[in-house]
């Protein structure tokens, strides 16, 4: 998080009110007691590496952060800024904390998922499958990725992810059924 960011505002139905941004210098509403909404992007990146295994990229969180420090965070992800794109932000998020450009093709809608009582995120997976892992960490953020086998992630999430992914009841179960759906894992994994 960069102090000098304002976040998109959200109304209760999900549209965007323009022009109406939050403060980042003031945390995260929901510290503040806010009924204020703001909106994050969240991308997970998959891979079937040369075995034919899905993977999932996670980051570790630099010591240097205020937040989770040393934690596994999900590959990338963060707010959307005031009058940003929902494309915009995933693509900026993905470059600002592990340095790889994405385009909003490469972008795969999984859901829309309640974060808190007062941030809701998008979710978004993208195919890494045969590309170059030439991930640069720019701002400090991240001090890691690691590739973890889906079979794996589970067990990973509850070990060494930070505590709001410990407690995230929704957005996993909805990833796996997403990748039932779309035919790279089957029912018995």
């Amino acid at each position: 998080m960069h102090s000098d960011e304002i976040w998109q505002v959200f109304a209760p139905n999900g549209e965007p009110i323009v022009g109406e941004g939050w403060n980042s210098a003031l945390d995260n509403p929901e510290e503040n007691n806010s009924d204020v909404i703001v909106g994050v992007t969240v991308v997970f990146l998959y891979r079937f590496n040369q075995d034919g295994e899905l993977e999932f990229l996670w980051q570790r969180r630099s010591d240097k952060v205020s937040r989770y420090p040393g934690d596994y965070d999900i590959s990338a992800g963060g707010h959307i800024n005031l009058g940003e794109s929902l494309m915009e932000a995933a693509k900026r998020e993905v470059y600002e904390e592990i340095g790889v450009k994405i385009e909003a093709d490469d972008l795969q809608f999984v859901t829309l998922a309640p974060f808190s009582r007062n941030r809701f995120a998008w979710v978004y997976a993208v195919d890494w499958t045969g590309r170059k892992d030439e991930f640069a960490f720019n701002d400090e953020e991240v001090s890691e990725v690691k590739w973890v086998p889906y079979v794996e992630m589970e067990d990973f999430r509850m070990k060494y992810a930070k505590q709001s992914l410990k407690d995230d009841k929704y957005t996993f179960v909805t990833i796996r059924h997403w990748l039932e759906m779309h035919g790279l894992i089957d029912g018995n994994l």
